[in-house]
């Protein structure tokens, strides 16, 4: 068996994933739903008074931030007793990408535009 068997696999999804409804990766959750996540999470943050601390963290931690979505997948086990885990684990995957990123600090600086 080559060692890129398990990359090319169409079962590689079915293989590792004991939940098919949480996606693996990043392509498969839907634009329309990575934006809305994203609002969602902004208006948590606005609701909790957090947007000093949250736009600080995120934009000093910007280089690193696929290596947070990384650790925030790492640490799901433990969280899911507080969050939904499906929910959680999109987040961790809409995280990896700078875009979206600065998206979810532009969403937290003007959460007039959320609505």
């Amino acid at each position: 068996m080559p060692i890129g068997f398990a990359v090319l696999s169409p079962t590689y999804k079915t293989m590792y994933n004991q939940n098919p409804e949480i996606p693996v990766v990043l392509e498969d959750i839907p634009e329309s739903e990575q934006h809305a996540l994203l609002e969602k999470l902004a208006q948590w943050i606005v609701r909790r008074s957090l947007t000093a601390p949250a736009i600080m963290f995120l934009e000093t931690g910007k280089p690193l931030n696929f290596l947070g979505s990384q650790l925030l997948i790492a640490f799901s086990p433990f969280v899911q007793a507080f969050f939904k885990g499906d929910q959680y684990h999109k987040i961790a995957l809409i995280l990896e990408k700078d875009e979206n990123v600065e998206l979810l600090i532009q969403l937290i600086e003007n959460p007039k535009d959320n609505t």
